[in-house]
């Protein structure tokens, strides 16, 4: 339900109330968290059969971690910022004893024996975490299917793609099957089914969130411009999550600013290098206009040829940290690369097979595109763009990924020119929120993303915690219908 502000209060179920809200239930006396765990597992009991979003559960020792949890709370002893709070963990994020496959059958009984850095520190705080959930193989999609659980479908809409990487993760906050998840990002994974699924969510800065426990099996070491970071129902879900989640000794700016009022904004809707679907555009056109008048200052882009740069460097770098010996590049489209053609598929095609020497080369560029974007956020707080160009789309686990397409303005469009909105954040370390903005004319979410300077993640939260109480929650229409 919606309270008077705009913000996200106690639902008729608590499963699908905020995360805030929870936990001041929690802390009060007035819900326990086993009361809590019975709510968010009655609903992963009424929808996960339709959305296959969760794919391993261990209830024993869930709720043995919760009735711990109201023992100590009883006993007086201190409790952690997600005290109580039941949480579901993306599959690929490691926690002892759980599978952690990605999506890949060769590693459908890898079971890690610790866990993850970032799950220690939630079970630190006091977190209960339950199950694991759907990923597509190796993460390498923007929908969630892999042949040993299949595919998760989107609660909107069941026969629509609930995005991905973290498309489980996403589907399993919205229903309240978690009431937080913890996602990862290295070209859109958090944000892209964020948006699908009418929730908030956070690409963090480069490094703010330990990787460690975040390695496909066999391997070790760091992704570049790969993060961990929260999924929610509300941005002010992401700040209650986030503090627990950074490394000791990394810390992001802080804010001062308390109002719309104080943010200077600058507006990019329409992508230079690929459709947008006018549906979502409107979307975010009345979303940035309502912000204005309630505040926001609103200033131009930055300048696009760096902008540009920075997302064909991102595709190579992205792609060289993705690749593998059983991964060969795309010959007819490195051969288009070789002379002098920069569309996605060459981009990727070169990235797969690129010298340390050529990485360096490019690490240089992205570098000098990092100081483009620090001059422009000496004057700016923060840049609003598109997330997708697009609503949900239909599921398509038929054909291979770089031959699909999506209805952009009734046109198939390659599924390949895609990725420039999400892509922006990564190759340069920006950190990069998924803020619902809105229904589109078709009835589906629509999420605008806000992306700060390099350790600018509070100051995005900062403003997306005010901007929602203006934008309001697309996700009280879903919760009307479950």
């Amino acid at each position: 339900m919606s309270g008077d502000d705009g913000t996200m209060t106690a639902a008729p179920d608590i499963a699908l109330a905020s995360a805030v809200e929870q936990r001041r239930l929690l802390a009060t006396g007035e819900l326990s968290a086993v009361e809590l765990l019975d709510a968010v597992v009655a609903q992963h009991d009424q929808h996960n059969s339709q959305l296959n979003a969760v794919v391993f559960t261990q209830l024993d020792q869930a709720y043995a971690a919760a009735r711990a949890a109201d023992a100590s709370q009883v006993a007086g002893e201190p409790t952690g910022a997600l005290h109580g709070l039941p949480m579901t963990i993306k599959d690929s994020i490691d926690v002892a004893g759980m599978p952690s496959t990605w999506g890949d059958p060769v590693h459908a009984e890898y079971r890690p024996s610790e866990d993850a850095d970032v799950v220690k520190q939630l079970k630190a705080s006091g977190a209960v975490i339950y199950g694991k959930t759907n990923v597509p193989k190796h993460l390498g999609d923007w929908q969630t299917y892999n042949a040993i659980y299949g595919r998760t479908n989107n609660p909107w809409d069941t026969s629509l793609r609930a995005g991905g990487s973290s498309g489980g993760s996403a589907a399993a906050v919205a229903v309240g099957m978690a009431s937080l998840e913890v996602g990862s990002d290295i070209g859109g994974s958090i944000r892209w089914p964020a948006n699908y699924n009418g929730l908030a969510g956070l690409k963090t800065s480069f490094g703010l969130v330990s990787q460690h426990g975040h390695s496909f099996p066999g391997h070790e070491g760091t992704v570049d411009h790969n993060v961990l970071g929260p999924i929610a129902r509300t941005v002010a879900d992401l700040s209650l999550a986030l503090p627990v989640m950074w490394q000791s000794h990394m810390r992001p700016l802080v804010t001062s600013k308390t109002t719309l009022r104080d943010f200077t904004v600058g507006v990019l809707l329409n992508n230079p290098l690929g459709d947008q679907d006018a549906a979502v555009t409107n979307v975010l056109e009345s979303a940035v206009s309502l912000l204005a008048d309630h505040g926001v200052t609103v200033v131009d882009p930055p300048e696009l040829d760096f902008v540009i740069r920075g997302h064909e460097v991102g595709l190579e770098l992205g792609r060289a940290a993705a690749s593998g010996p059983d991964d060969p590049p795309d010959q007819a489209a490195l051969q288009r690369f070789l002379g002098g053609g920069r569309d996605y598929a060459a981009l990727m095609a070169y990235g797969s097979c690129i010298t340390y020497r050529q990485w360096i080369d490019l690490n240089n560029e992205r570098e000098r595109c990092r100081l483009k974007w620090r001059d422009y956020f000496a004057d700016v707080d923060l840049l609003v763009t598109p997330i997708t160009p697009t609503t949900a789309q239909p599921h398509d686990t038929d054909r291979p990924f770089s031959e699909r397409t999506v209805l952009v303005n009734g046109q198939e469009r390659s599924i390949l020119e895609q990725w420039f909105w999400a892509g922006l954040a990564n190759p340069t370390y920006l950190p990069g929120l998924a803020l619902p903005a809105g229904l589109a004319a078709d009835g589906l979410p629509v999420g605008m993303q806000v992306l700060g300077p390099f350790m600018g993640d509070l100051l995005a939260l900062r403003f997306g915690e005010l901007a929602e109480v203006v934008l309001g929650h697309p996700l009280h229409t879903l919760h009307a219908r479950l």
